[in-house]
């Protein structure tokens, strides 16, 4: 590792505050990539915050008002918004809330109603999407709980998750849900959850591609020289590529990591803070350019 990523990383160390068991996993390769159920872990003296992996979760809204200091005071908001070509609809709206001393957490997710193409709801799909969901969302939702009785009134924590419509067209409807963590130091992770509108089930990357192709090397390899470039123009930016310690080099996509398509109906693969580079640069993101996988993917998903 030569000098100038050495002063990087030392920039990285210095301009962040987290706790030092926090600094000991990254050193020690806290941003293995193609772990699936792989969540950071913060800790200061008086918590631990485990960060919760979801697999194979859909867009969903899990409604609970919590207000300080009481029991589970719960409060729904009913919201009806139609998806174009009527294949999803997120159907109602509810929001997580609790304040206790210095923690506090507030928590939006949607609820997914999928619809067959006569507009009959399609029970199955619609049951495993919000099933998924509220498991999701009930784990966040101890942990914190969790955590606030841990620490009995002495501990700071600010739990945000949010969510947006990425993509709503006519093949593909998708919900992004952002994740921060304040502490000592600060977390972010993604999760987005797709819908094939095609097919009203839920899907991963691979869906995007036709069978049998090998859609993971080209991305992989375009994202490796996008990382390049960007070091290459801006000494600030760097990434786990060629490091010395290989365990923390990024090597490939996996069929989990998130995705979505942006408003210009380009494929962008997303990686959480710390998942590919130092906390200084946060989540990064990636166009992949259309013809890298325009013979890979299936009709209707990207430009």
């Amino acid at each position: 590792m030569d000098d100038k990523k050495l002063k990087k990383m030392k920039m990285e160390y210095e301009a962040i505050e987290i706790p030092e068991e926090l600094r000991q996993r990254v050193e020690a390769g806290i941003c293995k990539a193609k772990e699936e159920e792989k969540r950071m872990k913060e800790k200061s003296k008086v918590i631990v915050f485990c960060k919760r992996a979801a697999a194979g979760v859909a867009a969903a809204l899990l409604a609970i008002t919590v207000m300080a200091n009481s029991g589970a005071s719960i409060a729904h908001a009913m919201e009806k918004i139609p998806v174009i070509g009527a294949i999803a609809e997120v159907v109602t709206f509810r929001e997580y809330e609790s304040s206790t001393n210095d923690m506090e957490a507030n928590v939006k997710i949607p609820e997914v109603s999928v619809e067959n193409q006569d507009g009959t709801v399609n029970q199955e799909s619609t049951e495993q999407i919000n099933k998924s969901i509220q498991d999701y969302t009930d784990e966040i939702i101890a942990q914190y709980e969790a955590d606030v009785e841990a620490v009995d009134g002495e501990g700071k924590m600010d739990l945000q998750v949010d969510y947006t419509v990425m993509s709503d067209n006519e093949r593909l409807f998708s919900i992004r849900f952002d994740e921060s963590v304040v502490m000592a130091g600060s977390n972010h992770t993604v999760m987005i959850y797709h819908i094939d509108k095609q097919t009203g089930e839920m899907m991963k990357l691979p869906g995007l591609f036709r069978e049998n192709v090998n859609y993971i090397d080209p991305i992989s390899e375009n994202i490796k020289e996008q990382m390049r470039e960007q070091m290459e123009a801006d000494e600030m930016v760097t990434y786990w590529l060629e490091d010395e310690i290989d365990e923390w080099n990024f090597k490939s996509i996996t069929e989990d990591t998130n995705f979505y398509i942006n408003k210009d109906g380009k494929l962008v693969i997303v990686f959480d803070k710390y998942e590919v580079a130092p906390g200084y640069m946060g989540s990064v993101e990636f166009v992949i350019p259309t013809e890298v996988i325009q013979d890979l993917v299936q009709d209707g998903f990207v430009k």
